[in-house]
């Protein structure tokens, strides 16, 4: 018997089907049979109470014969159905089983409305978001393998270059250089997978408190400055004073990977201006630069974990600083937004609220 032939077997026998007619004519010859009945037990009472005016006597009749026939329609029913269907509750309990074992594909037929229609809509829909969790889980896997196991291929491969006495000074450096910025990907990879994690738990609090969202954008971009000075980047900051009620630590995350993200994409010669103003009760703060742009069809998935554009974009990220900064933004409560031109550059903007809602 193939797999199909035993899910066919294992499916309740619904509409339809040639054994189907000999059920409806037994089934409504009992319906006549006991309607006959009906009007004779009705006729046998009046014999002995008297019979009333016609129009009563007709409807009395009627209501007995209803009566009877639907108490044997409901055994015939159940007589019909107990040799060549599987129970309605049996089949859900099944389904549930083999869900539990990590068959997500397992769908319940809905057939027509049932009083438990709404239970196999919640067991289908069920199964459809287990697996979906179950292929996000396994493409997590493999997106994380993948970003360890490049680093460490390199980190191994140069570590043996560097180990042959007969390669001169400057080439060992070099090699050196090659392991250290390997080894700082891997670090990157590991504080982000971290974050992540933590930000990703049910019961994640933020601690906001009163602080210089100005100044914290300044420090930012000083402490980048050795990037953006070896590329000759005009960087600008145009923020004046302006203090927020939130998270400091889990906004410094967003304009770590935002500004630097900028300097990287932006070509030497480039610039880089990051602008904060107040707009009612939210700061607005934007980065933008005139870097290589991102592609309309990649800006709809730059926020996914480990997605990263077309290869002509510089490597060395892991895919997850706009992931990051994604859900740090949803977690005070702001909105994040991108425009950008492939050749011409890219403009991130953050609104936070002022004070905690």
């Amino acid at each position: 018997m193939t797999d199909q032939d035993d899910d066919a077997a294992r499916r309740p026998r619904m509409e339809g089907g040639p054994e189907h007619w000999w059920q409806a004519a037994l089934t409504l010859t009992a319906l006549g049979v006991a309607l006959m009945a009906g009007w004779a037990v009705a006729e046998l009472g009046f014999r002995w109470v008297g019979r009333p005016p016609a129009p009563v006597a007709f409807f009395v009749a009627a209501a007995v014969g209803v009566a009877i026939a639907a108490g044997c329609a409901s055994v015939v029913a159940r007589a019909l159905g107990r040799g060549n269907r599987v129970p309605f509750g049996q089949e859900i309990m099944d389904a549930l089983d083999r869900i539990s074992h990590g068959d997500f594909s397992v769908r319940i037929p809905a057939g027509q409305r049932h009083p438990l229609s709404e239970l196999v809509d919640s067991v289908n829909t069920m199964a459809d978001q287990l697996g979906d969790l179950e292929r996000q889980r396994q493409e997590f896997i493999s997106n994380v393998s993948h970003e360890i196991g490049s680093p460490l291929t390199s980190i191994g491969g140069f570590a043996r270059l560097a180990r042959d006495p007969g390669i001169d000074e400057a080439t060992r450096t070099h090699y050196l250089d090659i392991i250290t910025a390997e080894t700082a990907r891997l670090s990157a990879l590991s504080d982000n997978l971290l974050r992540l994690s933590t930000l990703d738990g049910e019961d994640v609090h933020t601690h906001p408190h009163p602080f210089r969202l100005d100044e914290q954008l300044r420090t930012v971009i000083l402490t980048a400055e050795p990037q953006w000075a070896a590329k000759n980047l005009d960087v600008s900051l145009d923020a004046p004073e302006l203090e927020v009620d939130a998270d400091e630590d889990l906004l410094h995350q967003v304009w770590v990977n935002l500004i630097n993200n900028a300097i990287k994409f932006t070509p030497d010669g480039g610039q880089v201006q990051v602008t904060l103003v107040r707009d009612g009760d939210h700061a607005r703060c934007r980065v933008t630069d005139t870097g290589i742009g991102i592609a309309p069809a990649d800006l709809l998935r730059i926020f996914e974990r480990f997605f990263r554009a077309d290869a002509a974009r510089p490597a060395g990220g892991n895919g997850l600083g706009l992931a990051l900064v994604r859900r740090v933004v949803d977690l005070v409560n702001g909105h994040l937004d991108v425009t950008s031109t492939p050749g011409q550059g890219t403009t991130f903007t953050v609104d936070i609220p002022l004070a905690p809602r």
